[in-house]
């Protein structure tokens, strides 16, 4: 069973500190009012979460994206969010599953699980929308989505009996039928933090060191990282298959 430490979720507080000042910074670029509920498009071409798009500069064109080499962007798209409803939606679920898990995991523990989800959720957006240039904080928080529902279940309880039920319920229906929602970006988080979640659970039964915990969480985030860089092919590997079942 899980023991939650007395102490302030730190973590929490600087992931969210980290996401409110890429958001200034947005609405500082853009000039004007309109920064406050669009992304500064400026700072989506440089920051945001691509394959590949084509940047025409003047008279000249030049290639950008991940598949090009700019692997920052797995981790700079997780702290962009377009509009202040789309900041404050993701901040308010990670303040409440920040608190809780940080509280039980430890801060090295639950960063671990942050950054797995982060990535699983970059992961998720290359594979399935590419082209779609993606940003915002939600694969990383479907993954502690993900890691709560693990914990409640290993305690003896069922997410859909508390009092975060309406919560997840909310967002799982927006990632089906809103537009423009990224299904990739949280189901590759969601499925990531659900795999971490397992992971932290079962050495913090063994009371193994944390060390062990986030040495593992390094491994996982390697190799999210390594399908990120080849998730072309596997996206080509992937659509041969189906062609060949169809």
């Amino acid at each position: 069973m899980m023991v939650a430490r007395a102490s302030r979720p730190r973590v929490t507080q600087l992931l969210l500190g980290l996401n409110a000042l890429a958001y200034l910074y947005s609405i500082v670029l853009s000039g004007s009012a309109r920064g406050i509920t669009r992304l500064d498009q400026g700072l989506l071409i440089d920051g945001g979460l691509f394959a590949r798009a084509r940047l025409f500069d003047g008279g000249s064109v030049s290639l950008i994206g991940v598949d090009t080499g700019e692997y920052y962007r797995l981790v700079t798209a997780a702290f962009l969010h377009d509009g202040i409803f789309h900041l404050a939606f993701n901040m308010y679920i990670l303040w409440i599953l920040g608190h809780m898990l940080e509280g039980s995991f430890g801060k090295a523990r639950f960063l671990s699980l942050y950054v797995v989800s982060m990535l699983g959720g970059s992961f998720g957006v290359l594979l399935l929308s590419p082209n779609s240039p993606t940003v915002g904080a939600s694969g990383a928080v479907f993954g502690l989505m993900g890691a709560t529902v693990l914990m409640h279940r290993a305690v003896g309880g069922s997410i859909w009996r508390s009092p975060l039920a309406p919560l997840l319920m909310i967002n799982v229906v927006f990632t089906l039928l809103i537009p423009r929602v990224s299904i990739g970006g949280h189901f590759g988080g969601l499925i990531a933090g659900a795999v971490m979640g397992a992971v932290m659970m079962r050495f913090e039964r063994r009371n193994a060191p944390a060390w062990v915990t986030v040495a593992l969480g390094a491994m996982l985030s390697a190799l999210l990282v390594l399908g990120s860089v080849l998730a072309l092919p596997l996206r080509d590997l992937i659509s041969d298959v189906v062609d060949l079942v169809a």
